[in-house]
């Protein structure tokens, strides 16, 4: 903390002002501190340790004595550069309760800034919450401390999921360094809901992807997640996504996936090259055959109750520009013939969000609740932008 030095001093300043002005003191007590005062000011600091240990050495000090040569001495220590002794000096008079009002928050942001400089964070950090909580500066040492106690639980508590890009990466890089990925996401998760970016969309999904339901199951709403965040995905991730949304029957989205792989860069080019030109076609083919066909596919999974294929068959239509697809898919859910009721949710939210009703996905997203994946990503589609 650069101020760190500048508010030390100043507390040293404030402490041992207020012990020359202090009353009732005897002359064997004032005299020595006085030339401790006056050596303090000079920087010889062995000369004030020494006035001082001679005002200790007056028998019967009274308490306001008592106090006023603590003072001095934790004024000469801080000044010195030794912060260990000076920290517990501010410790000890703090404890006494004797010490006036007007010098108690100076004296507490010295013992603060004291524990801080000789590396005794765990000691800062308490000293700050016990005095200090109100004080933006003192809030960002208690960040600091934390920190540097590598205690990354309180840190992102002191920070909170809305701080500073700053402080939430501070977050982030401590649960890295821990290798704790469950306190890593989650401080991903806040820089991308505060900070959204590419980077910061790839880095979460990253960690995220390593989760097993992303590589099975839910794999393409992985795919749709990433693509939307702006990630830069590779030619096998457009190619795989392309082939499960053309087997689920989503023609029209396998069709803007490959439009999309081909428009990036990613496809259009290398080895695959003629594998990509193959899945465009029977794509383009796919599309080209399915309006015939609809009302058949309909048809038939409505005589088996296939409750899966009509919501695929009503998102096929959103993908397409129809909204009106929306009711089948709806319908589809509120069945009670959908196996992945979650999964369901999550992409009834995405074809909301195709469709342009922001408030009915979001609304939708709320409600995805499982311990499979879905509502992870259900949880963090609200914040693309």
């Amino acid at each position: 903390m650069t101020s760190l030095r500048n508010i030390l001093l100043a507390g040293v300043a404030v402490l041992a002002a207020g012990a020359a002005h202090a009353q009732a003191l005897s002359n064997a007590v004032a005299v020595p501190l006085q030339a401790a005062e006056q050596a303090l000011s000079g920087h010889r600091f062995s000369a004030a340790l020494h006035d001082v240990a001679q005002a200790e050495a007056v028998p019967g000090k009274t308490a306001a004595e008592t106090l006023t040569i603590a003072q001095v001495r934790a004024a000469i220590d801080a000044a010195r550069g030794a912060p260990a002794a000076a920290a517990a000096d501010y410790a000890a008079l703090l404890a006494t309760g004797d010490v006036p009002p007007a010098q108690a928050t100076p004296m507490a942001e010295a013992e603060a800034s004291s524990y801080y400089q000789a590396g005794d964070y765990a000691d800062a950090a308490a000293a700050i919450k016990a005095n200090l909580m109100d004080d933006p500066r003192y809030q960002q040492l208690l960040v600091q401390s934390y920190f540097k106690m590598n205690d990354c639980p309180a840190l992102a508590q002191a920070v909170g999921p809305h701080a500073a890009k700053a402080s939430l990466q501070m977050v982030a890089y401590c649960y890295a360094s821990k290798q704790d990925n469950a306190g890593y996401v989650k401080a991903l998760e806040a820089l991308v809901r505060s900070y959204p970016s590419p980077t910061y969309w790839t880095q979460l999904l990253g960690q995220l992807g390593a989760n097993p339901d992303y590589s099975d199951r839910l794999a393409l709403d992985f795919f749709r997640l990433q693509l939307a965040a702006g990630v830069t995905l590779t030619e096998p991730a457009y190619m795989e996504a392309a082939q499960e949304a053309l087997q689920a029957g989503l023609n029209n989205e396998a069709q803007a996936i490959v439009t999309q792989g081909f428009a990036s860069g990613v496809m259009g080019t290398g080895a695959d090259l003629d594998r990509q030109n193959r899945l465009k076609a029977l794509i383009a083919t796919r599309v080209a055959a399915q309006g015939a066909a609809q009302a058949a596919a309909i048809s038939q999974a409505q005589a088996a109750h296939d409750e899966q294929t009509l919501f695929n068959v009503g998102w096929n239509q959103v993908e397409g520009g129809d909204a009106g697809g929306l009711a089948m898919m709806e319908d589809a859910i509120r069945s009670g013939g959908i196996t992945q009721v979650a999964q369901a949710e999550l992409e009834m939210g995405i074809a909301y969000k195709e469709a342009g009703q922001a408030q009915k996905a979001k609304a939708m997203w709320r409600a995805v609740h499982d311990d499979d994946g879905a509502q992870t990503l259900a949880g963090l589609w609200p914040e693309v932008k």
